[in-house]
């Protein structure tokens, strides 16, 4: 049987380099010349954040974020609608009833240092398995269990393991306004959404072809899934049930790959071929040509949008659904 060609793209992590929160700020508030009475302290500002957060009141925490914070679009989803709506609200729900304590750490005042302790549980460790799941039948039945990324990403969201953790946080000052920050201190958002935050910006994409399709699920700009439907019309003719169960078999052996093969009555062949790109052997995969010769290796980070241009450089069209999340929008920014 001719060897099927089967090609993701890759593209670099960005060295994304966090310093300290502190070196993150641009001024302290004595170089901005505030008096204590036009200033609030750094814990008060923390737990006023936190707060809001357990109220569900947006426009409280909005002027603290940056503007790439994910909890813009995590908000802005819930008052806009859309499929992705229901998942947040459902985080929020599980996430809000959180406790914690915010001190001010002695002597950094200056820098808006605060030790936050946050007692809260985690509700994202099923994601990985629902995901592999929604790949598995997806490719089995030929549905839309994959990409209807909203549905699968809800389901697996409960109640976990609890966390119980201190970290140091910081209010950066500037001249127009406090801020904390969202890539220095990431730990904070993270344990605020029970592990959430990563997943906010998820999106799917498809890509198709003339007789390949490709479903891809995202974090943001990398690549966690796949399911390819591709369908082979040339030197198909001699080939048994026994031809094409052996070729299944060899995929479905592999750890985090997933495959149908079947003949159509025109006799042409069909595959459909998943990747949980968590669990799969990336040497694995190259050696298969699922990364291969079109594929743009750097780091070993596979990009979203370094995948879409090699595809539609291939002639391909495709287009990304953020299920009303506004996380397409983000990336093409």
């Amino acid at each position: 049987m001719k060897k099927w060609n089967y090609a993701a793209a890759v593209c670099v992590l960005p060295a994304l380099l966090l310093g300290g929160c502190a070196e993150q700020m641009e001024l302290t508030r004595e170089q901005l010349g505030l008096s204590e009475k036009d200033k609030r302290t750094d814990d008060q500002i923390i737990s006023d954040f936190l707060t809001a957060y357990q109220e569900g009141n947006y426009e409280a925490m909005e002027p603290y974020m940056d503007e790439d914070n994910l909890l813009h679009l995590y908000y802005q989803a819930q008052e806009n609608g859309g499929e992705m709506a229901e998942v947040y609200e459902k985080v929020w729900e599980l996430t809000k009833n959180f406790t914690f304590t915010a001190e001010a750490v002695e002597g950094k005042e200056a820098w808006g240092e605060v030790t936050v302790h946050l007692q809260s549980n985690e509700i994202v460790s099923g994601i990985p398995d629902a995901m592999w799941s929604a790949i598995e039948a997806q490719t089995e039945n030929g549905d839309d269990s994959f990409t209807s990324l909203p549905e699968w990403l809800g389901e697996a969201l409960a109640t976990g393991d609890p966390i119980d953790e201190e970290l140091t946080v910081y209010v950066s000052h500037r001249t127009d306004g406090d801020r904390i920050d969202s890539s220095a201190c990431r730990e904070l958002y993270e344990q605020l959404t029970g592990g959430f935050y990563d997943y906010i910006d998820m999106t799917m994409t498809a890509c198709t072809g003339e007789n390949d399709t490709y479903y891809v699920a995202a974090q943001g700009d990398s690549i966690i899934g796949m399911v390819e439907t591709a369908v082979q019309t040339e030197d198909t003719e001699g080939l048994t049930g026994e031809d094409l169960q052996a070729y299944e078999d060899g995929f479905n052996a592999m750890d985090g790959v997933a495959a149908n093969v079947s003949q159509r009555e025109d006799g042409s062949v069909e595959l459909r071929f998943g990747v949980d790109f968590n669990r799969a052997s990336s040497t694995a995969l190259a050696n298969l040509g699922v990364i291969s010769d079109r594929v743009n290796s750097y780091g070993g980070y596979l990009s979203l949008s370094s995948t879409i241009g090699s595809f539609e450089e291939g002639g391909m069209t495709c287009e990304t659904n953020d299920f009303g999340s506004g996380a397409a929008a983000s990336e093409e920014e």
